[in-house]
């Protein structure tokens, strides 16, 4: 029998050190960008019962959860999504509130994938939605904090594009197709593939109809800037296509308004989980990984689910991608000096002062643990500390630079006062 002590579970990963460190920072720099727009924080439990997360029109398989018995003999599952743990706590918890309600979070998912590839089953998702309000102003208000809470945890360079998904439901309205083959229509769609598609549409002329066959065609094509919805208004007379293309032209206009137009591309082919979503729908890319950092869109239905009839919009950043983003563009942000303090047992109490002095001023400073000085040094050495503080008496302190191994003695208040405070 094996033993795997010493392992952890495929698609699970340690995350240590600097690589931690960036990541609490991601999610604090997120959080504190959430409360101030107006945001209020909640935190669903990791275990929920496997019926949150069934039924008609929702996105993830039950082949992808997690699934454990409680004492009673039901079905629990790791949290797969955070939006419908926020939905069912709408509908429950928070039912009496005063809308709109304007929700944040962050918390780690887990989906089982069946070909790891290098892919992970925990990543932690940080997100809002706005509850309770329907119309161009809540959509706008998300997508502009999409943006800014992409640029405020320093994403570069990056697109946010946006689809409707009633402008797909208003070309297939009334359409006779099975739902394999409605599937198997909107795969074609979504992956681009105009060869393919155009062969599945000719072969179902009969079923199709003329209406909105060639809009059909070219749907994959409708990619661009905000110039392709006037293409999209000449192949369609669709009233539920022809108002989904009004509300991406208001909602672009309000984010354009502000500045960041900049930031959004149309993807009108973009109907994925086209059944989740009931309204605008959008997914954030950036070069430097080949996935999805940021999703989201408008789901009026889900909060139904739970009881409760209420308007939903919201996104969830993909905190692990945004992770990988910015070690891949590299860190912008000048490191600073950190300290390592050396001292005898008699000065314990100044030493730790001083240390907190440091600490204050937003400085790494460690207390050495060390007896002898030269060990302390090359224990800097090799944890890549800057400087050492050696403590003396009459507030004098021999300041040592690692990396040169010059020193010379300072007042060590007049020192701490010339660090430049964070």
């Amino acid at each position: 029998m094996n033993n795997w002590k010493r392992n952890i579970p495929e698609g699970s990963r340690d995350i240590l050190f600097e690589d931690c460190s960036n990541k609490i920072k991601i999610i604090n720099t997120l959080r504190k960008l959430y409360i101030k727009s107006g945001f209020l924080e909640v935190i669903s439990p990791t275990l929920e019962f496997y019926d949150v997360f069934q039924g008609d029109n929702l996105s993830i398989e039950q082949e992808r959860m997690y699934k454990i018995f409680d004492n009673a003999g039901r079905i629990l599952v790791l949290r797969p999504d955070m939006t419908m743990p926020i939905a069912r706590i709408v509908a429950t918890k928070l039912k009496d509130s005063l809308y709109p309600l304007r929700i944040c979070y962050s918390g780690n998912i887990f989906r089982m994938n069946e070909n790891w590839d290098g892919k992970v089953s925990e990543t932690t998702q940080s997100g809002i939605e706005i509850i309770g309000s329907e119309g161009a102003k809540s959509d706008a208000e998300v997508i502009i904090t999409a943006i800014k809470a992409l640029l405020a945890i320093g994403v570069q360079k990056f697109e946010l594009e946006i689809g409707q998904a009633e402008f797909f439901k208003g070309l297939v309205e009334g359409i006779d197709l099975s739902e394999d083959e409605m599937e198997k229509l909107r795969g074609l769609v979504e992956n681009k593939n105009f060869g393919a598609l155009r062969q599945f549409i000719e072969e179902r002329k009969g079923i199709l109809g003329t209406k909105n066959l060639e809009a059909l065609k070219k749907l994959p094509e409708l990619f661009g800037n905000i110039e392709i919805l006037d293409k999209a208004r000449m192949l369609t007379q669709n009233k539920r296509a022809q108002s989904a293309i009004d509300t991406i032209e208001t909602i672009y206009k309000r984010i354009e308004s502000v500045g960041l137009g900049d930031y959004i591309s149309i993807d009108l082919g973009m109907v994925q989980h086209i059944d989740y979503y009931t309204g605008i729908i959008f997914k954030g890319y950036s070069s430097k990984v080949g996935t999805t950092i940021i999703s989201g869109g408008r789901y009026d239905n889900l909060i139904s689910k739970f009881g409760e009839t209420k308007p939903a919009v919201g996104f969830a950043i993909d905190v692990d991608n945004i992770l990988s983003v910015l070690e891949k563009q590299g860190n912008n942000e000048k490191d600073r000096p950190k300290f390592l303090i050396h001292y005898e047992d008699s000065r314990i109490g100044n030493s730790i002062k001083i240390a907190e002095e440091i600490r204050v001023k937003g400085f790494v400073c460690e207390l050495s643990l060390f007896e002898e000085k030269e060990k302390a040094i090359r224990y800097g050495e090799q944890k890549n500390t800057d400087k050492m503080i050696c403590i003396l008496e009459d507030e004098k302190a021999e300041i040592t630079d690692i990396k040169s191994g010059k020193s010379w003695q300072v007042d060590i208040y007049e020192f701490i006062e010339s660090l430049e405070e964070k």
